[in-house]
Order: structure tokens, then C-alpha cells, then sequence
């Protein structure tokens, strides 16, 4: 992240298109592979510097904004990674790029999805307000694009309003959050198949309904967060990151409840999804940390167990 691109000692320019590719394979990789930590740490470095030698050695203005658009998607994809390893201080630093280079691309689409981005990691750091205000002024950046534009369009219109109702609920607006999912959201989650690639990831009808269960249990209403994730299919969401970051909230739903038997089921399926997570999340092992010590006889071997797998002192 601080390596400047003209500190760079490659002879060989990178190339848009490969970039690209290797952009979109690592992001496949981060939200389908049960080894995602390990393959994205070993792939962003490289994707980095190669992204930020692209804005240097791209000529003409049609280039570089191919160029420009290229970097804002890497640096939109390294955000989530930094977040979930916990280094929101870099996760800030690619939002920030990713901003300033969407806003270069001059692409409606990337702009308002950089808008995402940026909000997202606002609300990583208790800028609850801040992050609303993004939302919305992403969701104004795309609505003229909405018409002549696709699916992506909508999806990334439709994951605003999702960034949007958890920035009210952090507010203390449940009842505006709660408006927002059952009318707009809902409406917009109708007009996509959230099957296709892109909409899967961030936007739908089932991520609708997951955001439902984030604002009840943001809302610390436990038992609602649950009654309302026993409704949702997590087989029609196609990412692993999505299917485990509701089941780490689920979790937490069942511990607030005194279910410590359930928050391990939930804490397992987590397992079974992405081994990588309880070796990466502070919060899932501090979790498991928590379990070990309240575990009755009956299932205390298997909290155990899980421990020992992903080296969690107990």
C-alpha cells in the first residue's frame, strides 16, 4: 500500500486486460474459497503495484480511464479483505483510492459502487452518520443511470440502500431502517436475479432478508435477529463471505440468548464454510474463547476441539 508505483523495478508494464483477469479471479477466489486469507494475501500485493504501475504507464485518455477504472476495482476488493483482517487504518487508505480512482474513470457505475465501498468502511469505524450520507449521495450519483443502464446498476443501487438502512439502525433510526428494506430494497430486489455473479454478491432478495436480521440485532433484539434467520435459504446466496458474516451474527444472536449449544452449531457451519475465518476474526475466536469456558460437559469436547484446530488458547 505505500510502495509508489515509481519506486517499481519491473521492466514490463502490466497489461489492463490481465490485470483485470487477475482482479476478477481474486475476488472470486475471496468470496467462493474455503482458503480465501491465505490466496488474496498472497495475490494483493502484487495486484497493488501492478494496478498502480497501470495509471502510470497508460497512454492516452481512453487508457486511462480502462486504467483508472481497473485500480477503483482492485482497491474496492483489498477494502473488504483489510476489513476483515482487521486493519481498518488500510482499509481507509483503498477506500480512499478506490474513490479517487472511480471518480477519475468518469464510470457512473464504478462511482456509485465506490460509494459502497467508502461506506462501508465508515461504518467499520463507528461513522455511522457519515455513512449514511454516502449512501445516499451514491444512491443520487447512479439513479440517472438506473434507466438506460443493467443489472449492475440496480445491484449496486440496491446495496446502497442496504449500506443505508444498518447506517440508520447505528443511528438509532430502526424504524426509517426497517422502511427502507421492506419498501424500496424489497421493491428494487425483485427487478435482479441474484443468482448472476455480481448481484449474488452483494444485492438480492435473500440479502435483503439478511439485512433484516442485521437490523434486529443491531437493534439488540436477539430473538427476532433469530426468528427471522430461520426463514432465510443461506443455499441461494452464492458468497461464502456473505453465508458466514450472517452466521457469525447468528451466533452472536444465540450467545446474547444464553444458547451457547446453538452459537457453537452456528460457529461450525462457520467452520465448515471457510476454516480460514476462525483463524483470521478476532471477534469468531474471542467467541470460541467465551464458549470454552462456559461449555457444559456434554459438548465441552467439541468446543475444544474447535479451539484446538484454529490454536485458540482456552
Amino acid at each position: 500500500m505505500f510502495t509508489y508505483r515509481t519506486l517499481s523495478t519491473d521492466l514490463e508494464p502490466p497489461d489492463v486486460e490481465q490485470v483485470a483477469e487477475r482482479i476478477a479471479a481474486a475476488r472470486q477466489a475471496w468470496f467462493s474459497s474455503p482458503n480465501k486469507y491465505s490466496t488474496l494475501m498472497q495475490a494483493l500485493p502484487r495486484l497493488i503495484s501492478d494496478a498502480e504501475r497501470l495509471l502510470l504507464d497508460t497512454p492516452g485518455e481512453a487508457a486511462y480511464r480502462d486504467a483508472c477504472r481497473t485500480a477503483a476495482d482492485m482497491y474496492i476488493l483489498a477494502r473488504g479483505v483489510l476489513k476483515h483482517l482487521g486493519r481498518i487504518d488500510l482499509a481507509h487508505l483503498a477506500a480512499d483510492r478506490a474513490m479517487r480512482y472511480a471518480t477519475e474513470s468518469g464510470d457512473p457505475l464504478m462511482i456509485a459502487w465506490a460509494h459502497w465501498n467508502v461506506g462501508q468502511i465508515m461504518l467499520s469505524d463507528d461513522m455511522h452518520d457519515i455513512a449514511y450520507d454516502i449512501a445516499r449521495h451514491g444512491m443520487e450519483q447512479i439513479e440517472p443511470a438506473i434507466a438506460d443502464g443493467d443489472y449492475r446498476h440496480i445491484s449496486v443501487y440496491g446495496g446502497l440502500h442496504l449500506l443505508a438502512s444498518i447506517a440508520l439502525t447505528r443511528g438509532g433510526d430502526d424504524s426509517g431502517a426497517r422502511e427502507l428494506l421492506r419498501g424500496p430494497a424489497y421493491a428494487l430486489a425483485q427487478r435482479v436475479d441474484e443468482q448472476r455473479p455480481m448481484v449474488g454478491l452483494f444485492f438480492g432478495s435473500t440479502n435483503v432478508a439478511i439485512h433484516m436480521v442485521s437490523v434486529e440485532y443491531e437493534m439488540r433484539q436477539p430473538a427476532a435477529a433469530i426468528r427471522l434467520a430461520d426463514e432465510i435459504d443461506l443455499t441461494k446466496v452464492v458468497s461464502t463471505e456473505r453465508r458466514t458474516t450472517h452466521l457469525c451474527q447468528v451466533a452472536r444472536a444465540c450467545e446474547d440468548l444464553g444458547d451457547d449449544a446453538a452459537s457453537l452449531v452456528h460457529l461450525l457451519r462457520i467452520e465448515r464454510e471457510c476454516p480460514e475465518e476462525l483463524d483470521h476474526k478476532r471477534l469468531l475466536r474471542e467467541m470460541v474463547r467465551s464458549l470454552a469456558r462456559r461449555a457444559r460437559p456434554s459438548w465441552a469436547p467439541e468446543v475444544r476441539y474447535l479451539a484446538e484446530r484454529h490454536r485458540i488458547l482456552v
